[in-house]
């Protein structure tokens, strides 16, 4: 099977709550860019990628300069992505060009399911068929008691564990409100997510702090490439660390892994560069017995962790499921659970005249 075709398409969806923040984030949409591919024997798969509102043009221009050299190629993800891979590495191994060669590799991983006749699940080699799911929420924003409101319910419907975020400027405001939390949730597992906005002496403080509170794990308390200050912090934090959301090759993973200074395993399928690479992470991450703990995009993610032995939870983004976007066909979370639709291929039956309204076109992001 050869590709005849790939087309792509860049849409700015706006989030249904308004605005998300964090300690380094304001986010008001997500792009999406769509793979639309078809092989010579007219079988199709789609694929996407996705960005938090910024750089989607940059992506979608290095998708359309990649698509010459796929045409008449192979269709098999594997022997595709590597080849992309080398052809854009110039630009960086991570970062724009994992983020472009998401789409493609979503999208032809869908056609091999589809012309097999066999859901994702089963084409990469199922272990289970549905996979526990943990809520988080993009609330530092919101008073504690509208966070515990929040925790509270995800508790209340089934939900595995919670994540919210830290960071205020006072660390004795986060005490108080994880403290707030923990008194109404009681034992219920529960992270924070400091989205990279700390020095290690702040870091260092707030592990401390935090400490009785009995947390599961605090998230990218630092940057992301300081590998070396999170393996320091490790070392004298009694509070895991999770991390992976902003690496995004294989290499990356690993200094963080054989330096000892990762808990989770937190990957994006799309910032990874799609389904083959993050299998190559899950299987790494096994052999340092660590789960894998995937950020956002649940409905594509537990997907594939249904065929990763590793695993712990993956991520409910509320307010920001490709299902709350509106930008594929509902599929429903049963009492905290994911079970993706046993259908050929991936699954996402994307939403295509919402896509198209919200499509950019000329250059214009308004």
């Amino acid at each position: 099977m050869r590709i005849a075709d790939i087309q792509f398409q860049l849409s700015r969806i706006p989030l249904p709550g308004g605005t998300w923040g964090d300690q380094i984030h304001t986010v008001t949409h997500i792009e999406i860019i769509t793979a639309d591919v078809t092989a010579d024997d007219g079988s199709t798969g789609t694929g996407f990628t996705h960005t938090s509102g910024v750089g989607g043009r940059t992506i979608l221009a290095m998708l359309e300069e990649l698509r010459p050299t796929l045409i008449g190629g192979n269709a098999h993800p594997r022997s595709v992505w590597h080849g992309a891979w080398h052809y854009l590495r110039d630009n960086g191994p991570g970062g724009v060009t994992t983020l472009a060669l998401a789409a493609v590799d979503i999208a032809l991983w869908d056609l091999l399911g589809r012309s097999l006749n066999l859901p994702l699940a089963d084409l990469l080699g199922r272990v289970r068929d549905r996979v526990p799911l943990y809520g988080s929420g993009i609330n530092l924003h919101l008073s504690a008691e509208e966070v515990a409101d929040q925790v509270e319910g995800w508790k209340r419907d089934g939900y595995g564990a919670a994540k919210v975020k830290v960071g205020k400027p006072d660390v004795e405001e986060d005490v108080e409100r994880l403290t707030k939390i923990r008194e109404r949730v009681g034992a219920f597992p529960l992270a924070v997510d400091a989205n990279q906005g700390w020095s290690f002496p702040q870091a260092a403080i707030a592990a401390e702090r935090y400490a009785p509170l009995d947390l599961l794990w605090v998230e990218e308390p630092l940057r992301v490439d300081d590998v070396e200050g999170h393996r320091r912090l490790r070392e004298r934090s009694r509070i895991p660390l999770g991390l992976g959301e902003n690496l995004y090759t294989l290499q990356q993973f690993n200094q963080y892994f054989i330096n000892d200074a990762c808990d989770f395993v937190q990957t994006d399928v799309g910032r990874i560069g799609g389904i083959t690479p993050y299998m190559a992470v899950a299987d790494t991450a096994r052999a340092f017995g660590l789960p894998m703990t995937p950020h956002f995009i649940m409905e594509l993610s537990a997907h594939v962790l249904c065929a990763v032995p590793n695993i712990s939870w993956a991520e409910m983004t509320e307010g920001g499921t490709l299902t709350e976007l509106g930008v594929i066909e509902a599929q429903p979370i049963q009492n905290g659970w994911f079970a993706p639709r046993d259908v050929p291929g991936n699954g996402l039956e994307f939403d295509r005249g919402l896509l198209k309204r919200y499509a950019v076109s000329g250059g214009d992001v308004s």
